[in-house]
Protein backbone atom coordinates (compact mmCIF):
# COMPACT_ATOMS: atom_id res chain seq x y z
CA UNK A 1 0.00 0.00 0.00
CA UNK A 2 2.81 2.43 0.98
CA UNK A 3 4.80 1.63 -2.31
CA UNK A 4 1.35 2.52 -4.48
CA UNK A 5 0.91 5.88 -2.57
CA UNK A 6 4.54 6.72 -3.48
CA UNK A 7 3.71 5.81 -7.15
CA UNK A 8 1.13 7.93 -7.49
CA UNK A 9 2.36 10.71 -5.21
CA UNK A 10 5.32 10.86 -7.58
CA UNK A 11 2.82 10.40 -10.74
CA UNK A 12 1.13 13.46 -9.46
CA UNK A 13 4.51 15.09 -9.75
CA UNK A 14 5.33 14.46 -12.77
CA UNK A 15 1.73 15.38 -14.12
CA UNK A 16 2.15 18.24 -12.78
CA UNK A 17 5.36 18.98 -15.28
CA UNK A 18 4.33 16.78 -18.04
CA UNK A 19 1.60 16.27 -20.42
CA UNK A 20 0.10 13.04 -19.20
CA UNK A 21 -2.28 10.96 -21.65
CA UNK A 22 -5.85 10.77 -20.44
CA UNK A 23 -9.15 9.58 -21.34
CA UNK A 24 -12.74 10.66 -21.55
CA UNK A 25 -15.14 8.84 -19.11
CA UNK A 26 -18.81 9.25 -18.77
CA UNK A 27 -19.07 9.27 -14.89
CA UNK A 28 -22.62 7.50 -13.95
CA UNK A 29 -23.69 9.72 -10.80
CA UNK A 30 -23.59 12.99 -12.74
CA UNK A 31 -23.74 11.85 -16.56
CA UNK A 32 -20.75 14.26 -17.15
CA UNK A 33 -17.98 13.19 -19.59
CA UNK A 34 -14.75 13.53 -17.28
CA UNK A 35 -10.91 13.86 -18.50
CA UNK A 36 -9.26 10.83 -16.46
CA UNK A 37 -5.48 10.55 -16.01
CA UNK A 38 -4.70 7.15 -17.76
CA UNK A 39 -2.33 5.06 -15.56
CA UNK A 40 1.04 4.42 -15.97
CA UNK A 41 3.10 1.42 -17.11
CA UNK A 42 3.08 -1.34 -15.18
CA UNK A 43 -0.22 -0.61 -13.59
CA UNK A 44 -3.94 -1.08 -14.65
CA UNK A 45 -7.31 1.18 -13.74
CA UNK A 46 -8.70 0.34 -10.47
CA UNK A 47 -11.20 2.63 -10.63
CA UNK A 48 -12.07 5.23 -12.93
CA UNK A 49 -11.74 8.94 -12.21
CA UNK A 50 -14.95 11.01 -10.26
CA UNK A 51 -15.62 14.67 -9.89
CA UNK A 52 -13.40 14.41 -6.86
CA UNK A 53 -10.94 12.00 -7.64
CA UNK A 54 -8.51 11.05 -10.46
CA UNK A 55 -8.26 7.84 -11.60
CA UNK A 56 -7.03 5.00 -9.19
CA UNK A 57 -4.32 2.36 -10.77
CA UNK A 58 -3.22 -0.40 -9.39
CA UNK A 59 0.15 -2.31 -9.66
CA UNK A 60 0.21 -4.95 -12.33
CA UNK A 61 0.56 -8.94 -10.31
CA UNK A 62 2.81 -11.53 -11.18
CA UNK A 63 2.92 -12.80 -14.43
CA UNK A 64 1.64 -9.70 -15.54
CA UNK A 65 2.02 -6.16 -17.30
CA UNK A 66 1.52 -3.39 -19.34
CA UNK A 67 3.88 -1.96 -21.37
CA UNK A 68 1.99 1.82 -21.97
CA UNK A 69 -0.53 4.42 -20.04
CA UNK A 70 -3.04 2.58 -20.28
CA UNK A 71 -6.97 2.45 -18.94
CA UNK A 72 -7.22 -1.62 -18.94
CA UNK A 73 -9.33 -2.90 -15.96
CA UNK A 74 -6.58 -5.72 -16.05
CA UNK A 75 -3.15 -6.25 -16.77
CA UNK A 76 -2.25 -8.51 -19.76
CA UNK A 77 -0.70 -12.09 -18.99
CA UNK A 78 2.87 -12.25 -19.66
CA UNK A 79 1.84 -15.11 -22.96
CA UNK A 80 5.10 -15.30 -24.51
CA UNK A 81 7.28 -18.31 -23.89
CA UNK A 82 10.31 -19.47 -24.88
CA UNK A 83 10.70 -22.65 -27.57
CA UNK A 84 13.33 -24.77 -28.85
CA UNK A 85 16.39 -22.95 -30.19
CA UNK A 86 15.30 -19.95 -27.99
CA UNK A 87 16.24 -18.00 -25.11
CA UNK A 88 14.75 -15.92 -22.55
CA UNK A 89 16.52 -12.22 -23.34
CA UNK A 90 14.18 -10.29 -21.35
CA UNK A 91 12.37 -11.79 -18.50
CA UNK A 92 8.40 -11.20 -17.93
CA UNK A 93 8.38 -8.16 -15.61
CA UNK A 94 5.17 -5.12 -14.62
CA UNK A 95 6.11 -3.27 -17.80
CA UNK A 96 6.97 -5.78 -20.67
CA UNK A 97 6.01 -8.72 -21.69
CA UNK A 98 8.68 -11.94 -22.04
CA UNK A 99 11.33 -11.50 -24.70
CA UNK A 100 12.93 -14.44 -25.95
CA UNK A 101 15.49 -14.52 -28.60
CA UNK A 102 16.79 -16.63 -31.21
CA UNK A 103 20.17 -19.03 -29.67
CA UNK A 104 23.25 -18.23 -31.62
CA UNK A 105 23.18 -20.20 -35.44
CA UNK A 106 19.56 -19.44 -35.42
CA UNK A 107 17.22 -16.67 -37.27
CA UNK A 108 13.47 -15.94 -36.67
CA UNK A 109 11.08 -17.09 -39.54
CA UNK A 110 7.24 -16.89 -38.53
CA UNK A 111 7.71 -17.34 -34.78
CA UNK A 112 10.42 -20.02 -35.06
CA UNK A 113 14.11 -19.77 -35.14
CA UNK A 114 15.20 -21.85 -37.93
CA UNK A 115 19.28 -23.15 -38.07
CA UNK A 116 21.28 -20.84 -40.07
CA UNK A 117 21.88 -22.55 -43.89
CA UNK A 118 25.24 -23.97 -43.89
CA UNK A 119 26.81 -23.10 -47.20
CA UNK A 120 28.54 -26.42 -49.05
CA UNK A 121 31.98 -26.71 -50.42
CA UNK A 122 32.64 -24.76 -53.00
CA UNK A 123 30.25 -22.37 -51.78
CA UNK A 124 31.28 -19.37 -49.19
CA UNK A 125 29.44 -17.24 -47.21
CA UNK A 126 29.00 -13.72 -48.48
CA UNK A 127 26.69 -12.72 -45.24
CA UNK A 128 26.80 -13.78 -42.19
CA UNK A 129 23.19 -15.13 -40.73
CA UNK A 130 21.93 -12.68 -38.32
CA UNK A 131 19.36 -13.07 -35.49
CA UNK A 132 17.02 -11.76 -38.52
CA UNK A 133 18.29 -13.34 -41.16
CA UNK A 134 19.44 -16.60 -42.91
CA UNK A 135 22.86 -17.19 -44.12
CA UNK A 136 23.27 -15.70 -47.79
CA UNK A 137 26.01 -18.06 -49.80
CA UNK A 138 27.81 -17.51 -52.88
CA UNK A 139 29.64 -19.54 -55.38
CA UNK A 140 33.32 -19.43 -54.59
CA UNK A 141 35.02 -17.30 -58.08
CA UNK A 142 37.54 -18.77 -60.02
CA UNK A 143 40.97 -18.40 -58.10
CA UNK A 144 39.11 -18.88 -54.54
CA UNK A 145 38.17 -21.86 -52.95
CA UNK A 146 35.89 -23.22 -49.45
CA UNK A 147 36.49 -26.67 -48.86
CA UNK A 148 33.98 -27.67 -45.64
CA UNK A 149 30.21 -27.08 -45.12
CA UNK A 150 29.79 -23.68 -43.15
CA UNK A 151 27.57 -21.04 -42.38
CA UNK A 152 30.74 -19.05 -41.31
CA UNK A 153 33.24 -20.02 -44.08
CA UNK A 154 33.99 -17.55 -46.74
CA UNK A 155 35.40 -18.34 -49.66
CA UNK A 156 39.43 -17.95 -49.76
CA UNK A 157 42.00 -17.59 -52.23
CA UNK A 158 43.76 -20.42 -53.16
CA UNK A 159 47.19 -20.55 -52.38
CA UNK A 160 50.26 -19.17 -54.01
CA UNK A 161 52.72 -22.41 -54.20
CA UNK A 162 55.60 -20.10 -55.84
CA UNK A 163 55.34 -17.99 -52.57
CA UNK A 164 56.51 -21.61 -50.44
CA UNK A 165 58.87 -22.59 -53.26
CA UNK A 166 56.34 -25.44 -54.62
CA UNK A 167 55.11 -26.31 -57.54
CA UNK A 168 51.15 -26.61 -58.66
CA UNK A 169 50.64 -29.84 -58.62
CA UNK A 170 46.89 -30.17 -59.27
CA UNK A 171 44.74 -26.72 -59.63
CA UNK A 172 42.46 -25.76 -56.93
CA UNK A 173 38.81 -25.47 -57.77
CA UNK A 174 35.70 -24.13 -56.17
CA UNK A 175 35.96 -26.83 -53.23
CA UNK A 176 39.87 -27.88 -53.04
CA UNK A 177 42.78 -25.68 -52.49
CA UNK A 178 45.46 -25.97 -54.86
CA UNK A 179 48.39 -28.80 -54.06
CA UNK A 180 51.05 -27.97 -53.63
CA UNK A 181 54.73 -30.13 -53.90
CA UNK A 182 58.43 -29.89 -53.56
CA UNK A 183 59.15 -31.56 -57.34
CA UNK A 184 61.20 -34.28 -55.99
CA UNK A 185 58.48 -35.88 -54.08
CA UNK A 186 56.10 -35.24 -57.23
CA UNK A 187 59.20 -37.14 -59.60
CA UNK A 188 59.03 -39.93 -57.05
CA UNK A 189 56.19 -41.36 -57.15
CA UNK A 190 54.45 -39.59 -59.81
CA UNK A 191 51.37 -38.07 -58.10
CA UNK A 192 50.23 -41.14 -56.58
CA UNK A 193 50.48 -39.85 -52.87
CA UNK A 194 48.24 -36.64 -54.19
CA UNK A 195 45.71 -39.20 -56.18
CA UNK A 196 45.32 -40.83 -53.16
CA UNK A 197 44.89 -37.61 -51.06
CA UNK A 198 42.07 -36.30 -53.55
CA UNK A 199 40.13 -38.62 -54.92
CA UNK A 200 38.14 -39.40 -51.58
CA UNK A 201 36.94 -36.08 -51.85
CA UNK A 202 35.96 -36.21 -55.52
CA UNK A 203 33.74 -38.92 -54.99
CA UNK A 204 32.06 -37.60 -52.45
CA UNK A 205 31.56 -34.07 -54.05
CA UNK A 206 30.28 -36.43 -57.53
CA UNK A 207 26.32 -36.61 -57.24
CA UNK A 208 26.53 -40.57 -58.42
CA UNK A 209 24.11 -42.56 -57.46
CA UNK A 210 23.49 -44.92 -54.93
CA UNK A 211 22.98 -47.85 -57.25
CA UNK A 212 26.05 -47.30 -59.32
CA UNK A 213 28.31 -46.71 -56.70
CA UNK A 214 27.26 -50.19 -55.08
CA UNK A 215 28.05 -52.18 -58.28
CA UNK A 216 31.31 -50.51 -58.67
CA UNK A 217 32.16 -51.05 -55.28
CA UNK A 218 30.84 -54.81 -55.06
CA UNK A 219 32.23 -55.14 -58.35
CA UNK A 220 35.17 -53.89 -59.01
CA UNK A 221 36.33 -53.25 -55.46
CA UNK A 222 35.36 -56.92 -54.34
CA UNK A 223 33.27 -55.72 -51.24
CA UNK A 224 29.82 -55.73 -50.10
CA UNK A 225 28.04 -53.97 -47.46
CA UNK A 226 26.07 -55.75 -45.01
CA UNK A 227 22.51 -55.13 -43.71
CA UNK A 228 20.10 -52.79 -44.31
CA UNK A 229 21.05 -48.62 -44.47
CA UNK A 230 18.93 -45.33 -44.99
CA UNK A 231 20.09 -43.86 -48.53
CA UNK A 232 22.41 -41.31 -46.85
CA UNK A 233 23.88 -43.79 -44.75
CA UNK A 234 24.50 -46.29 -47.62
CA UNK A 235 26.33 -43.43 -49.27
CA UNK A 236 28.64 -42.35 -46.89
CA UNK A 237 29.59 -46.10 -45.98
CA UNK A 238 30.21 -46.86 -49.74
CA UNK A 239 32.55 -43.76 -50.11
CA UNK A 240 33.98 -44.73 -47.11
CA UNK A 241 34.88 -48.31 -48.44
CA UNK A 242 36.39 -46.56 -51.77
CA UNK A 243 38.66 -44.35 -49.39
CA UNK A 244 39.66 -47.61 -48.01
CA UNK A 245 40.62 -49.08 -51.43
CA UNK A 246 42.22 -46.05 -52.68
CA UNK A 247 44.93 -46.08 -49.21
CA UNK A 248 45.37 -49.42 -50.47
CA UNK A 249 45.80 -48.94 -54.03
CA UNK A 250 48.99 -49.35 -56.32
CA UNK A 251 49.75 -47.02 -59.30
CA UNK A 252 48.41 -49.12 -61.79
CA UNK A 253 45.16 -49.58 -60.04
CA UNK A 254 44.50 -45.99 -59.63
CA UNK A 255 45.75 -45.54 -63.52
CA UNK A 256 43.27 -47.56 -64.30
CA UNK A 257 40.54 -46.17 -62.56
CA UNK A 258 38.82 -43.69 -65.21
CA UNK A 259 38.31 -46.89 -67.15
CA UNK A 260 36.68 -49.03 -64.51
CA UNK A 261 34.67 -45.72 -63.47
CA UNK A 262 33.61 -45.48 -67.16
CA UNK A 263 32.41 -49.22 -67.52
CA UNK A 264 30.03 -48.53 -64.77
CA UNK A 265 28.26 -45.87 -66.80
CA UNK A 266 29.83 -43.05 -64.10
CA UNK A 267 31.50 -41.18 -66.84
CA UNK A 268 31.64 -37.44 -64.95
CA UNK A 269 33.69 -39.09 -62.37
CA UNK A 270 35.72 -40.59 -64.98
CA UNK A 271 36.12 -38.00 -66.94
CA UNK A 272 37.56 -35.98 -63.83
CA UNK A 273 39.66 -38.38 -63.00
CA UNK A 274 41.37 -38.25 -66.40
CA UNK A 275 41.71 -34.92 -66.37
CA UNK A 276 43.67 -34.98 -62.96
CA UNK A 277 45.75 -37.81 -64.49
CA UNK A 278 46.99 -35.86 -67.58
CA UNK A 279 47.52 -33.16 -65.36
CA UNK A 280 49.73 -34.27 -63.50
CA UNK A 281 51.26 -35.96 -66.21
CA UNK A 282 51.79 -32.53 -67.70
CA UNK A 283 53.15 -30.93 -64.41
CA UNK A 284 56.15 -28.76 -64.76
CA UNK A 285 57.81 -31.04 -62.24
CA UNK A 286 57.50 -33.97 -64.53
CA UNK A 287 58.14 -32.20 -67.48
CA UNK A 288 61.35 -30.64 -65.96
CA UNK A 289 62.85 -34.03 -65.23
CA UNK A 290 62.23 -35.54 -68.51
CA UNK A 291 63.44 -32.46 -70.34
CA UNK A 292 66.90 -33.14 -67.61
CA UNK A 293 66.82 -36.96 -68.34
CA UNK A 294 67.09 -36.08 -72.00
CA UNK A 295 69.42 -33.58 -71.86
CA UNK A 296 71.85 -35.90 -69.71
CA UNK A 297 71.69 -39.01 -72.27
CA UNK A 298 72.12 -36.72 -74.97
CA UNK A 299 75.68 -35.51 -72.85
CA UNK A 300 76.55 -38.97 -72.64
CA UNK A 301 75.90 -40.07 -76.37
CA UNK A 302 78.10 -37.11 -76.98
Amino acid sequence: MFALVVMMLALSIYASTTDVPTYQHEDPATGRILTCTRCPAGTHMRAHCTPTQDTVCSRCPEDHFTQFWNYLPKCLYCSTFCVENQYVKKECSPTNNRVCECQEGYYWQADFCIKHTECPSGYGVQKNGTVHSDTKCEKCPRGTFSSVKSSSAPCVKHTDCASLDRVVALKGTGWHDNICVACENLQSDGGVTILKQILPNIFAHEKIRVSKLSRFVRHDLGQRLQGKYSVSSRRQLLLHSFSEWIRGASVDQLRKLPMMLGERNIHNAAEKLSNILKELDASNCLMNGAKMSLTVNKCIDY
